[in-house]
């Protein structure tokens, strides 16, 4: 599973939709899923929507990183930085 966006800032609701989601497939269509990655987007996108109250990038991917373990689903699902960081 993939979530974008810009996650500025990132907040339970983003997680509590990837792991309902991952329950929903798993248990109504029998998929196993193996993995979930979060990927904010990147600060010149970001800037362009929100100007000032633009979280930067790395500290974007710092917030859904602890967001991650702060739910304890960091056995499957992971921050991408490409986006971001790119």
């Amino acid at each position: 599973l993939i979530k974008t966006g810009s996650l500025n800032p990132i907040h339970r609701g983003h997680i509590s939709n990837m792991i309902k989601t991952k329950k929903y497939l798993e248990e109504v269509h029998g998929f196993n899923v193996i993995g979930g990655y979060i990927s904010p987007t990147h600060d010149h996108y970001v800037r362009g929507k929100l100007a000032h109250q633009c979280i930067p990038g790395v500290d974007r991917i710092v917030m859904c990183q602890k967001a991650i373990e702060e739910e304890q689903q960091q056995h499957w699902l992971s921050v991408d930085k490409a986006e971001c960081m790119g």
